[in-house]
């Protein structure tokens, strides 16, 4: 006859302990699997924090409140109707999405969204980088690490510049494989850095003309924000932060969707 004590097989006459392999689903827990990646900034909260800091911080908590309750009923709602197996953390300011490299367009949908409506509902601009590769997913989307989360945040930093979320060589060839068009889903830049078309996947995803989403660009009073913002920080001589409303401005009108264009 044998027992059992925390794990370990005793004889129970000998006394000894008889040792069993490890199993190889505590082994698993520690190795990298293939995720896809997306390190998204909101740009910003800084100067948001420090306008609201003397006995009104509440209006800044609000805001970014409002944002993580976009996110989060966005990822409940794909989650829901699509099935996908996605997680989100939240870092101070930023968020990162964690999925399979199969469901890539789901999350491009998703980031879409995202970004639609928060410049609608927050006036507020996001950056971005999607990449693949290795990484550890634990504890619901609390615990990520791995190279491939490293790769994102460093694009994200130093190469999407803009309000845009750029995507690396591995989701171009992940997008190829799903038999879906490029095109459809992301735009080249004049720096050769393809970024998600969030407005016109953000228009098929919900059957909207560019009209409407003309409209809604007016009735939210988006055109004038960017152009205020974009004179207030050119007149200041801000010109790293007037330039991404620029950008903004350039990539509705490039899309047709800007006033009177």
């Amino acid at each position: 006859m044998t027992n059992k004590i925390a794990g370990v097989t005793y004889d129970k006459w000998l006394q000894k302990p008889v040792r069993k392999a490890v199993t190889s689903a505590r082994i698993e827990v520690k190795k990298y699997s293939n995720k896809i990646i997306a390190f998204v900034d909101v740009l910003g909260i800084t100067a948001l924090i420090e306008q609201h800091r003397n006995n009104d911080e509440y209006k800044a908590i609000d805001k970014i409140e409002k944002m993580r309750k976009i996110v989060e009923d966005s990822t409940k709602i794909m989650k829901q109707t699509k099935s996908v197996d996605l997680e989100y953390l939240q870092i101070s300011d930023s968020f990162v999405f964690v999925c399979d490299p199969k469901t890539v367009i789901l999350l491009i949908e998703l980031l879409s969204t995202i970004q639609m409506r928060i410049v609608t509902e927050c006036r507020f601009l996001l950056r971005g980088a999607i990449t693949i590769g290795d990484a550890i997913v634990r504890e619901f989307g609390k615990f990520i690490i791995g190279p491939a989360y490293i790769q994102a945040y460093r694009l994200q930093e130093n190469d999407a510049i803009y309000p845009r979320i750029i995507v690396d060589k591995s989701v171009t060839k992940a997008i190829k494989k799903s038999t879906h068009s490029i095109k459809s889903y992301l735009q080249r830049d004049l720096d050769k850095e393809f970024f998600v078309d969030y407005i016109k996947v953000y228009m098929n995803k919900e059957s909207l003309s560019k009209q409407k989403i003309k409209s809604r660009l007016g009735r939210e009073d988006i055109f004038r924000y960017l152009k205020d913002c974009f004179n207030e920080n050119y007149q200041k001589e801000k010109h790293n932060i007037s330039q991404k409303y620029g950008w903004t401005i350039q990539y509705y009108k490039k899309l047709e969707v800007w006033e009177n264009g």
